[in-house]
């Protein structure tokens, strides 16, 4: 994997997901539990896009971790 651009890209999710959750789109949550079914489905298409199926996962796990900080800054 190529890790700069794996971060680079969940970076942006990640901010994403904070602007989506502002204009009351979705929460980033929703944004991470969207991807993870993303990753998961593109697992299942075959071992040709394993390699995908990892990275979109990395993201999801990113845009959670995110979320999850959020709701613990938020409730302090």
């Amino acid at each position: 994997m190529d890790e700069d651009a794996l971060f680079a890209v969940g970076t942006v999710l990640v901010a994403l997901g904070g602007l989506l959750e502002r204009k009351g789109i979705c929460t980033t949550h929703e944004l991470a539990e969207t991807l993870g079914g993303v990753a998961w489905m593109t697992q299942e298409a075959g071992d040709e896009y394993k390699v995908r199926a990892a990275y979109i996962g990395s993201w999801a796990h990113m845009v959670r971790a995110a979320a999850l900080e959020a709701g613990k800054a938020g409730a302090n």
